[in-house]
């Protein structure tokens, strides 16, 4: 038999409340996605005035960390390093967008946020997401 651990609303909900709160301090109107380990979403939120398509690349965020188990800045870097391009997965939704974490639970990834619309602290807002829900941001995956 399987077990395993995954976020679930609770979570999900703190994370996007860090989001917000993280966002407004930075003075930017972003969207938020969080995932569970299998990279299904869990919830998702826009703030208002945020474009439908900053909704769309948090989602491909969370999905790509939970689902290639690493942060989406770490996944790029490996398709660098091989010189390889998203086209070779076959998956539309994969994306190397800054802002995609893993949630780590002891040593277990248990899922995933993304956070878009605010260029450069995409990162720092995903990971207050990590922060509010409870969980410290493990670094470099792989």
């Amino acid at each position: 038999m399987l077990t395993f651990q995954s976020l679930g609303l609770i979570e999900a909900e703190k994370g996007i409340a860090g989001g917000i709160a993280g966002a407004q301090a930075r003075h930017r109107i972003m969207a938020f996605a969080v995932a569970d380990h299998r990279g299904e979403m869990i919830a998702t939120a826009r703030m208002d005035g945020a474009h439908p398509r900053i909704l769309t690349h948090s989602v491909r965020k969370a999905f790509t960390a939970a689902v290639m188990c690493r942060h989406t800045l770490s996944f790029r870097r490996d398709l660098e390093e091989r010189r390889g391009d998203l086209d070779q997965w076959g998956d539309k939704r994969l994306t190397t967008l800054p802002g995609g974490l893993v949630v780590m639970s002891g040593g277990t990834i248990v899922g995933s946020v993304g956070a878009g619309g605010g260029g450069p602290d995409d990162e720092a807002v995903a990971r207050a997401m990590v922060a509010a829900m409870g969980f410290e941001v493990v670094e470099d995956q792989r």
